[in-house]
């Protein structure tokens, strides 16, 4: 199986991917990324190799988008604050206690409702500063865009943000999950919903390009707002 050959080597952890992305060559960024992509396929359902795959695969779209923070003021307002997204920095209760459909009460529920630690996404070893709040960035945001997307996460729903992702990001590590998670899921399920889902992966990438560029939006201003009304102002219809 195709998962089978790619998870063949050992597994490298976040700091040998980072040094690979500095100074690695592209087969060695190549050969890890492999790896982390078949084991992921094989478990889904640890993220870590996620982090690998992005380390490993995304080093030639990091200086394009440490220009477009650079060149936005909230972005460049968030590269010099540095705000994080989690329960050192984040009043998840004070979220907990605001309406449903505000921004941050939804974010809260989502996140009490499915049992999801918001101390998971922490910034990656071995990069440089700015890269690294980036990436810290993107990953803390990760469930903030399955409110406002309304993709699930379940397989086929974190496939489905993968493609939205892709769309936003144009990273290498969502179409490659986005595609191979689409083909492993065929093959996991005997082909039912695979064609289902390719579909669902499509239009999440047109999603992603249709909608604001998310990774400079300020979400600590937004939490009280409405998410619908946030939702609006970013270009984001919510799947049914």
């Amino acid at each position: 199986m195709l998962s089978s050959v790619f998870a063949a080597r050992p597994a490298p952890d976040q700091a040998t991917a980072a040094r690979a992305a500095l100074t690695g060559t592209r087969l060695t960024r190549l050969r890890i990324g492999a790896g982390a992509l078949g084991r992921l396929l094989r478990h889904p359902e640890q993220t870590e190799h996620v982090f690998v795959l992005g380390l490993a695969l995304n080093a030639s779209s990091f200086p394009a988008l440490l220009a477009r923070f650079r060149a936005d003021p909230d972005g460049a307002a968030l590269l010099r604050e540095q705000p994080a997204i989690d329960s050192h920095h984040v009043d998840l209760a004070a979220l907990a206690a605001l309406p449903a459909d505000t921004l941050g009460g939804a974010f809260a529920r989502f996140l009490h409702d499915r049992q999801l630690d918001p101390d998971l996404f922490q910034p990656p070893p071995g990069l440089p500063a700015e890269a690294t709040y980036i990436a810290q960035r993107v990953r803390q945001t990760h469930d903030l865009w399955h409110v406002l997307t309304g993709h699930p996460t379940d397989v086929a729903g974190e496939i489905a943000l993968q493609g939205f992702t892709f769309g936003q990001l144009r990273m290498p590590s969502a179409l490659a999950i986005a595609t191979f998670g689409t083909l492993r899921y065929g093959l996991a399920t005997r082909g039912r919903g695979q064609a289902r889902l390719a579909r669902r992966v499509r239009a999440a990438m047109r999603a992603g390009r249709a909608a604001r560029f998310l990774p400079t939006v300020r979400w600590e201003q937004m939490w009280t707002r409405p998410l619908a009304e946030v939702r609006a102002e970013l270009g984001i219809v919510p799947v049914a």
